[in-house]
């Protein structure tokens, strides 16, 4: 008889599962290329953070928002294994928007994910650790993966990226003021032009796309992975995190590239976190599918994302259960609420999303550092 529970789990950017059989533990240590991450919890913890597993939800003024593909992949492998879209009485809101499957595997790269459902009797954890093994020759950490029962069905997906970028930029300890908090940044201070051929190499990975004040402009940083875009928005949000995305990337599609100048600063505050989301929503709200596989299954579903966003680059590991002309000196200096957005360069869908809105999650060293403060 097969049990009549149904893990789902998702992992992006950095993200690991944190429920165990017996309920609740803390979250696990990772090995990871990034290191420990500085910022790590559950997103509940962490005033004024939200995980969502949709685009469409609202941005809060003031509020992180953090989303990533791997809570969706996961539901896409659940919805092919009962047959079609899951169905709940009385189904939170979440549900219809995950079951239209906006966001799919079209969206990623073959080499970057591992996304498989099926039942613990079956075999599933043994093919799913044998894709793991073979696609991340032991760099996937898969903690959510061995923290499941043995007995029980499980959807899966696991997202691995490493964004490294060709010339280090430099760090600023504590060169930055976002929200009122002093946070370490990472970029180019303006610079004499043809004294410096370093700092002349790290500009040259900033491309503006789109730029109509200080306060209002849209960047894409070039990393080694040339089909994977890193993208950085300071503009004005919409209602969602959607509506916000779909606006840069219509800004971007009408942009004309150029290059940043000597005379211009360009500064981002660096990230380096760790969240766990765990989607009670769903608790309590057995299932009905098309098949009749897993009715009256009860869902636990789980995320975890771990990214990290510094002088060498973007690094995100998840895991889920479920130009201008000559004039004025311009300034790029990210000091206020703005977008993080990963995606392949032809994909329809990004697979990973950030407004950043407050602090809390940006770093900042012990000692103030000795550069020039914006």
């Amino acid at each position: 008889m097969r049990a009549r529970l149904l893990w789902i789990v998702g992992i992006g950017i950095m993200l690991f599962p944190l429920i165990a059989p017996g309920g609740e533990t803390q979250p696990p240590t990772h090995a990871q290329l990034s290191g420990k991450p500085l910022v790590r919890g559950w997103d509940r913890d962490i005033k004024g953070t939200a995980v969502t597993p949709h685009l469409p939800q609202k941005i809060v003024p003031g509020e992180n928002l953090v989303w990533c593909s791997t809570f969706q992949l996961a539901w896409d492998e659940l919805c092919d294994l009962t047959g079609g879209p899951i169905q709940m009485e009385n189904a939170p809101a979440m549900v219809p928007i995950l079951n239209r499957k906006r966001v799919a595997k079209r969206d990623l790269d073959q080499a970057s994910y591992v996304a498989m459902a099926g039942f613990a009797e079956d075999g599933i954890y043994h093919r799913i650790r044998q894709e793991l093994a073979r696609k991340f020759h032991g760099q996937a950490d898969p903690a959510l993966l061995n923290s499941l029962p043995k007995q029980a069905w499980v959807a899966y997906a696991y997202l691995f990226k490493d964004l490294p970028f060709r010339w280090a930029f430099r760090r600023f300890p504590r060169a930055l003021s976002f929200a009122g908090k002093s946070v370490d940044c990472f970029g180019v201070f303006s610079y004499p032009e043809g004294m410096d051929p370093g700092e002349k190499r790290k500009a040259s990975q900033v491309t503006v796309w789109d730029y109509r004040n200080n306060d209002d402009l849209i960047v894409e940083l070039k990393t080694r992975a040339k089909e994977d875009q890193l993208i950085l928005a300071k503009v004005t949000p919409g209602k969602s995190l959607a509506k916000t995305i779909e606006m840069v990337e219509k800004r971007i599609a009408a942009g004309k590239p150029s290059l940043l100048r000597s005379e211009e600063d360009f500064l981002v505050p660096i990230l380096d976190f760790e969240l766990f989301r765990g989607y009670h929503e769903l608790a309590g709200h057995p299932i009905k599918t098309a098949n009749g596989k897993l009715d009256q299954v009860a869902i636990t579903a789980l995320q975890s994302i771990r990214f990290r966003l510094d002088e060498r680059g973007a690094v995100l590991k998840s895991e889920g259960w479920a130009s201008g002309g000559a004039g004025p000196p311009k300034t790029f200096v990210f000091n206020k609420p703005f977008l993080i957005l990963l995606k392949r360069r032809n994909a329809e869908n990004p697979y990973f999303a950030m407004w950043v809105g407050n602090a809390d999650l940006l770093i900042a060293t012990p000692k103030a550092g000795k550069d020039k403060k914006h």
